[in-house]
């Protein structure tokens, strides 16, 4: 089932931003704590003092970004997409029902209007590897090739 699939593709997705904002957040948190350190010391201080500018960049990078809050954001749709996963696949086939349909869609809808705006790239990834995922590798590399390893490093940003 196509919604489903996408549900899938949802989960997958939210769940790599979530990461990526964890680590962009720890990644922060470390690099202020070492530049920090090494503003303790006098002769780092005369020799570098170009280290107060770069721990208040980067703390900067923190506040306007809010690594935390996106990082939950995501948690959170991950979460809901999961949701609509378990609720598409407890229905068996044969007690299908187009009421049913129509309620995940009006679901999925939901999730996606609530979501920020995909970055294009990181939804192909996941696509791509959802449908390697659903036995269908052959569709996903005629539709789908895979990225460069560059292209998929960018994809988490831009």
């Amino acid at each position: 089932m196509l919604l489903l699939h996408r549900a899938w593709v949802e989960v997958r997705y939210h769940r790599r931003r979530q990461r990526f904002f964890d680590f962009a957040d720890k990644g922060t948190k470390v690099i202020t704590l070492v530049l920090g350190v090494t503003l303790i010391g006098q002769q780092v201080q005369q020799r570098f003092p170009w280290v107060g500018s770069a721990i208040i960049l980067v703390s900067l990078l923190e506040l306007i970004y809010s690594y935390s809050e996106r990082r939950q954001q995501h948690k959170e749709l991950s979460e809901a997409s999961a949701r609509l996963v378990a609720d598409i696949e407890k229905v068996p086939v044969t007690a299908l029902r187009s009421d049913d349909t129509a309620l995940w869609a009006a679901s999925y809808a939901l999730l996606c209007a609530n979501s920020p705006p995909p970055l294009k790239v990181l939804k192909m990834i996941c696509e791509r590897e959802q449908s390697i995922a659903d036995g269908h590798k052959e569709s996903a590399d005629k539709d789908n090739p895979e990225r460069h390893c560059l292209r998929r490093f960018i994809a988490d940003f831009f």
